[in-house]
């Protein structure tokens, strides 16, 4: 089985991992040792050693790492550097190149998803209150329902007494010609009103606490028996 080896960044010469760790090995010294002299993490030497910046500290930590290993093998930190900053733009260029065709999902997305559970959550509660309290204000300020069974529209009789009867929502103020009135708890009332001779004008209306109102009239004509 052939075993994968990755491609030099440069074909015609060593990359500087290779040359920082040839230059230890050929100086036989231990990377423990070296660490413990620079004061350094020993798998940062090993992140440099292997070409893996990746591993290295961000900003000017990574690099001064680099500057003092370089300077302790005895190397020219300046050409370790200028082919290290090579090295990195030629993997830019191909991480780049590489970026829709990677199906790699990096850690740190998933520890995005319970964010997102949780600012979905906070978002439906805060929807759900706010879409129950404007269902709730257009109730209260919005007209009730007002249905009148009797008497019927354009009615026309010889009796004096007539019997008003609806429903309305409950709660609802029910106010027949200027008289409020009482309803039960779901809404109905009936009430009896005195008429006289010739056409008379019954006004109904159902009030709610807060002004919302719908109001019903009916005409009545009472002819002489």
């Amino acid at each position: 089985m052939t075993s994968f080896k990755p491609n030099k960044i440069f074909l015609d010469s060593e990359t500087v991992s290779e040359q920082l760790r040839s230059a230890r090995q050929t100086k036989k010294i231990k990377v423990e040792t070296a660490a413990k002299k620079l004061g350094i993490n020993p798998q940062y030497i090993y992140a440099l050693e292997k070409g893996e910046q990746d591993k290295l500290p961000r900003g000017v930590y990574g690099k001064n790492f680099l500057r003092e290993y370089s300077v302790y093998l005895g190397l020219d930190y300046d050409e370790i550097k200028k082919n290290f900053e090579k090295e990195l733009e030629f993997l830019k260029e191909e991480n780049d190149k590489n970026l829709f065709s990677r199906q790699i999902v990096k850690k740190h997305y998933f520890l995005a998803i319970p964010k997102i559970i949780k600012n979905s959550i906070i978002f439906t509660i805060v929807f759900i209150c706010f879409s129950y309290l404007g269902y709730s204000m257009k109730k209260n300020f919005s007209a009730p329902s007002l249905f009148i069974e009797t008497p019927m529209e354009n009615m026309v009789t010889s009796e004096k007494m007539i019997n008003i009867n609806g429903k309305t929502e409950a709660e609802s103020q029910v106010i027949i010609n200027g008289e409020q009135i009482l309803s039960d708890n779901s809404g109905r009332f009936s009430e009896k009103i005195n008429l006289k001779d010739g056409v008379n004008t019954i006004t109904i209306t159902a009030k709610r606490k807060y002004g919302g109102e719908n109001t019903v009239k009916r005409q009545i004509l009472v002819k002489e028996s």
